[in-house]
């Protein structure tokens, strides 16, 4: 018989002792130098996750239409220095280096994002792909850097890098999509705030496109009202939670965070961390009233019109029912068309907040 077993039974004590028992149960010598060890390895472990690795910094120098760049080396490299102290950082060149960068990862305390909510969404996909249990901090210098304002975190950059520097870390569920991409072949990624298919994403793939220098709302409106001239409605299906349904909508959001589109409340009953996500769907009406209503995205005020629902839903399917292409966002980046499959992740993530 097992003779540590043996003595945990003589003694009534559970036959798997705790490190407190060792005294019991080994030399007191070396059961001392073991406790000694164990505490010394609490706290290597307590360190590692209140912050004193290491910080990698993923700075996307073309977000923001170079403003990123521009913007982290006459301001934000400097804030970094004073509240981190030595850090590395390392700058995309081409989309999905991010991706890369984070993924391949090893060794530090948290990653930063410096750019838009597309390199945001970059250093989740690196991240969760690592499988590493790595916090993700955000400095949004990007033309929506939405997915910051559902925690309320203004566009100001000392308070950003303040907010990386701390522990305050929020347990965000992450949204899994599979889908097809523009050459047809079936791919999986992650989303961190919002998707959206339809007139969102027409919108979206002209704004990305614009050769106009301006950012944030005035950029989206614009997109908005060319593409608001030859808009029509998308017949589509949508599945949520096993019932699916026949709907007939301009846009279909499925929401994560709150808004979108440059601080459109889009998704106003979306909460991170509740194992769901959030459908919002705005379905066929005239133009005219379109018009009329749309400046209440702006405040979440415009679930309240009788042509948008909102509900929550654990798994969601969507497909064109005409077979007409329909594209798709996610988290401000075009990267495929319709059919779409989105599932939750329940917190999945740390975010630095």
């Amino acid at each position: 018989m097992n003779l540590q077993k043996n003595w945990g039974m003589m003694l009534d004590l559970d036959p798997e002792p705790s490190l407190k028992m060792l005294p019991l149960l080994l030399p007191m010598n070396f059961a001392g130098e073991l406790i000694k060890i164990g505490k010394m390895l609490q706290f290597v472990h307590y360190s590692q996750r209140s912050g004193d690795m290491k910080v990698l910094v993923v700075i996307n120098p073309m977000a923001s239409n170079g403003k990123a760049l521009s913007d982290y080396k006459e301001k934000i490299q400097s804030l970094l220095k004073k509240e981190l102290g030595d850090y590395d950082e390392k700058f995309t060149k081409a989309p999905g280096d991010a991706i890369e960068i984070a993924r391949q990862a090893r060794g530090y305390g948290k990653i930063v994002s410096v750019g838009g909510d597309g390199t945001l969404n970059e250093v989740v996909n690196g991240v969760m792909l690592s499988g590493a249990d790595i916090p993700v901090g955000m400095i949004g210098v990007g033309t929506g850097n939405d997915f910051s304002k559902t925690f309320g975190i203004p566009n100001n950059y000392e308070v950003m890098v303040k907010k990386i520097a701390g522990d305050n870390v929020f347990l965000s569920d992450v949204l899994e999509v599979e889908y097809r991409n523009f050459e047809g072949k079936q791919q999986k990624r992650y989303a961190i705030n919002v998707i959206g298919a339809g007139f969102d994403a027409d919108v979206t793939a002209r704004m990305n496109k614009s050769k106009i220098k301006v950012r944030g709302k005035l950029t989206y409106l614009m997109s908005f009202l060319i593409e608001f001239i030859k808009a029509k409605s998308y017949s589509l299906s949508l599945n949520i939670d096993g019932k699916e349904r026949p709907i007939n909508c301009f846009l279909v959001a499925f929401g994560n965070g709150k808004f979108f589109g440059g601080g459109m409340k889009a998704c106003p009953s979306a909460v991170p961390d509740d194992g769901k996500l959030d459908v919002m769907g705005i379905e066929k009406m005239s133009k005219l009233r379109l018009l009329y209503h749309f400046p209440k995205i702006y405040k979440g005020q415009h679930i309240s019109v009788p042509t948008v629902f909102e509900t929550p839903a654990k798994y969601a399917e969507i497909h064109s029912a005409d077979g007409r292409k329909v594209m798709f966002e996610i988290d401000g980046e075009i990267i495929g068309t319709l059919p779409l499959k989105i599932s939750v992740k329940p917190k999945a993530l740390r975010v630095l907040i």
